[in-house]
């Protein structure tokens, strides 16, 4: 059972009068990386948040938002008479070489000058109350991001599939070609053995023969493809819940597979196992691509 690492969702609730707005969106990622965003947050809220989150997300980038109110009519107005002393001051500093507007730009961009309305109801049950929505927020990511992990299991099982026809093909075609390669050599020896000048050992000649076709025999390569095809399918279709990370899991069962098709495309020697060697390795490439995006 696949979830996404891609995922969004939203809430939304009037707490105390106060419209409040929590939105979750989820990227990939190696591990997992929490980002909050949020207006006048007290020290200890975004640790509740990541606590939340950690609830619902194993891996992967997360941003939450969280709007109160209307963020336009937050600010109320400026201190001026904070402004103009720190203008003042700075003027004092600096004399000539910052004019007044090059102050006013500097004191501008300090927060304490300017002047927010504070709502009344910014009590630690309305921020309790945030995180209930920031948790009804991430319910809905939850949905979204399994809902987009049933489409790649679905995706994967199918190039799985594909994967497993092409592998049966070459199987069927791996004892041909070692059986054509021995006659090969063989009928090459006998040209070589009308020769008068050459001395051939025969018991020698079947030993070679023996070894140099079992070099370009891939059914051990096929055999565990099969086995890692298996496990890959079972991984896949495992209950799990939110929290269970089988990404890397699955990434590494495709390296194995890739390495066993490498090695079975360097042996063949053959046309045949040669294209199906392509067609699995192409199939390996797409999944890997959709296997970025699994939890």
């Amino acid at each position: 059972m696949a979830y996404s690492m891609t995922g969004f969702g939203s809430a939304k609730a009037q707490i105390d009068g106060t419209d409040v707005e929590v939105q979750v969106k989820t990227l990939n990622h190696r591990g997992l990386d929490i980002h909050v965003t949020m207006p006048s947050m007290p020290g200890n809220m975004e640790l509740l948040f990541q606590k939340l989150i950690r609830q619902f997300v194993a891996r992967g980038r997360v941003d939450l938002t969280v709007t109160i109110g209307d963020e336009k009519k937050a600010r109320a107005g400026l201190n001026s008479t904070l402004l103009e002393a720190r203008v003042s001051a700075l003027k004092s500093i600096f004399g000539d070489a910052w004019s007044r507007n090059k102050c006013l730009e500097f004191c501008l961009t300090q927060r304490d000058v300017w002047e927010f309305e504070q709502s009344p109801t910014m009590s630690d049950k309305f921020y309790e109350s945030i995180l209930e929505v920031a948790r009804h927020a991430l319910e809905i990511l939850t949905k979204a991001r399994r809902s987009e992990g049933k489409s790649l299991e679905t995706y994967m099982l199918n190039a799985l599939d594909i994967i497993d026809t092409s592998r049966q093909a070459a199987l069927e075609r791996a004892p041909q070609r070692v059986s054509e390669y021995r006659q090969a050599l063989n009928d090459r020896i006998k040209a070589l053995s009308e020769d008068p000048k050459l001395e051939l050992d025969a018991t020698r000649l079947a030993t070679e023969v023996a070894l140099l076709a079992d070099k370009i025999d891939v059914t051990e390569e096929l055999t565990r493809i099969a086995t890692h095809l298996s496990a890959l399918r079972i991984l896949v279709l495992s209950p799990a819940d939110p929290l269970t990370c089988i990404g890397k899991k699955i990434d590494f069962y495709l390296q194995e597979l890739n390495r066993e098709a490498t090695t079975m495309a360097s042996k063949s020697r053959d046309t045949i196992l040669t294209k199906h060697t392509i067609d699995i390795r192409t199939n390996l490439e797409s999944i890997r691509e959709q296997a970025a995006n699994i939890q």
